[in-house]
């Protein structure tokens, strides 16, 4: 969401990648890797990162510091700001879908094999029995055993306030 804001600049794209999950510990390597800029154009400025008390080095790694007020700040405001794009998303969604009654949403239930063995579906996706993909304006997971998909192609509010997905199976 800064990067909307405030562009693409290499500083907005490490703070924005880092604070995706600011528990974790990185090398320079992976922020770099995951900001999306050159190891060269992260050691112009981690050092700035660090004296803002943003990052934590320890040896090797950063961390980001969860203690410091403008992390803190940065975080918040990323909330705040995701919260509004969403609401300002749902605000603009037109299309009304009927809900499912009980009895239908029952055979539906009953349709779908919902147990799940989780060590199992990694295995089908590093042998590339499964793929999922982020296309434009949804996710599509596929099958390639049985050519089978699954489609997340938007979401709604109904009546309550509930947010909904809507699958196309």
């Amino acid at each position: 969401m800064y990067e909307k804001i405030f562009g693409k600049y290499p500083q907005v794209k490490v703070i924005n990648y880092v604070l995706v999950n600011p528990d974790r510990k990185y090398s320079k390597k992976q922020i770099a890797l995951g900001a999306g800029i050159s190891r060269v154009t992260l050691d112009s400025f981690i050092n700035n990162l660090e004296e803002m008390n943003i990052l934590l080095k320890d040896k090797t790694t950063y961390t980001v510091n969860m203690d410091s007020k403008i992390v803190q700040t940065l975080i918040k405001t990323q909330m705040l700001l995701a919260n509004i794009s969403i609401e300002e998303g749902l605000e603009n969604y037109d299309e009304t879908i009927d809900a499912l009654n009980d009895e239908e949403f029952e055979l539906f239930m009953d349709s779908i094999d919902y147990e799940i063995d989780i060590n199992k579906e990694i295995e089908k996706l590093e042998r590339n029995e499964i793929s999922i993909a982020n296309n434009e304006n949804a996710f599509v997971i596929s099958s390639h055993e049985d050519s089978t998909s699954m489609t997340m192609s938007e979401y709604f509010s109904d009546s309550n306030n509930r947010r909904n997905i809507k699958w196309i199976i």
